[in-house]
This record gives structure tokens, sequence and C-alpha cells, in this order.
């Protein structure tokens, strides 16, 4: 019988981390080699240890290290192991840098259709798992996997309390092209004003800036 896959886990939250230990220990398959509550303690981990087979990583941490982060480290240092994102954010761009940094898999836990034993059993099997999970999710009325790259851009920016022309000049666009960008939203949302669309799409977290995610403001 072949040796079992060795997981790490990093999660921040104790209920996350102690709901992926659930379903990976039962498995034959697998044998958790730690579970740790910051990306920074995966790198370390690895570098004292050795890498594991496969790591298992939240994007948002409270504090440190972000999963993205330590992600590209492990890529660049133990480019053997495997790695999964984790994430209940939406937000697209991380999709994105994922899959430049090297990172296998992606699953969204609070919109998966695959289980985490699933994404895990393809990953290990080969697979490259970026499924679009966000089509399930909603602001408001409006499916957020209808939402253009340029109007995801204009809701971060709002989301940090942003006007519309702070918001075009950081995206070099006209200050009337993002008063399109969310009106047309709102239209399709179903929602009425910019402040109630700035709350909804921060709770969703459909987007968060790149400092946010830095600095442990996420999901």
């Amino acid at each position: 019988m072949s040796e079992p896959v060795r997981v790490i886990i990093a999660d921040d939250e104790l209920i996350s981390r102690g709901y992926m230990e659930m379903f990976i220990q039962p498995s034959p398959r697998y044998e958790i080699a730690a579970s740790l509550p910051r990306a920074q303690d995966v790198v370390d981990w690895c570098r004292k240890n050795g890498p594991a087979d496969l790591a298992v990583m939240d994007i948002m941490m409270k504090s440190g290290m972000d999963g993205l982060t330590a992600a590209g480290i492990l890529k660049k240092e133990f480019p053997g192991m495997k790695i999964i994102m984790a994430t209940s954010a939406l937000e697209q761009s991380w999709w994105e840098q994922a899959r430049d940094i090297g990172v296998e898999s992606f699953w969204y836990k609070a919109y998966a259709k695959l289980s985490l034993l699933e994404i895990m059993d393809r990953t290990m099997d080969g697979e490259h798992v970026y499924t679009n999970e966000d089509r399930e999710a909603m602001l408001g009325d409006l499916p957020v996997s209808e939402l253009t790259n340029q109007q995801r851009n204009v809701l971060r920016e709002l989301t940090r309390g942003r006007n519309n022309r702070e918001i075009g000049e950081r995206l070099c666009i006209e200050e009337s092209t993002v008063r399109y960008h969310l009106e047309e939203i709102m239209r399709k949302a179903g929602i009425h004003s910019r402040v109630e669309l700035a709350v909804k799409a921060s709770r969703a977290n459909i987007v968060v800036s790149d400092e946010d995610r830095l600095n442990g403001m996420g999901n």
C-alpha cells in the first residue's frame, strides 16, 4: 500500500480549520502533517521539515502573510508541493493571481459545488481545478458572474469609500464612465443607493483590494 499523501492545512479560523480536518482525517488517502493558523507557519514548517505533498491554504489571514504571498514563496522554494487556495471571497483577481503563481487548484469554501476531498483527489491526480464557482453568487438580483472586469474594479474602489472622481482617477477612466457603471450595476441588482451597493458588495466579499488582503481585512 502506498504512503498517504501528507497534507498541511492553513486557516486562521479555528472552525474552518476544524471543518477541513473533519473531512480529511477519515480518508485513507491523506494524512494531516500539520494544521496551522497562519500562512507564514506553512512556509516555516516546510523550511524546517521539508515540503508536504499538498497544502490547503486560506487566502485571507488576520495577521502576518496572506495565503497568496505564501503560495508564491512555496512554489519557488518547493515547486513539487501542490497547493490548493481556499477562500470565501469572490475576488476574481485572486483566482488569476493564483494561476500566475502556479497554484494547482482554487476552492471557494462558501460556494463550492465540489467537496474539499474531490478537489484534493483531482489535484493529486494531476488536474488543475479552477471552477467558476461564483456563478451561483448574487449581488442583489445580479449574478456576480455577469459583472465585467471594469465593473468589479469600480466596485472595489467604491467599497474603499472613494467617490466617483477618485475612482475615475485611480482607474484612469472618465467620471461619467464610473457613474454609468454604478448606475448599471444598481439597476440590474435592484439596489437603490451607492451606500447600499457598497455595503452589500463588501459583506459578500465580491471584491477585496490587494491592500485589504495584505493587511488581513477580508475573509
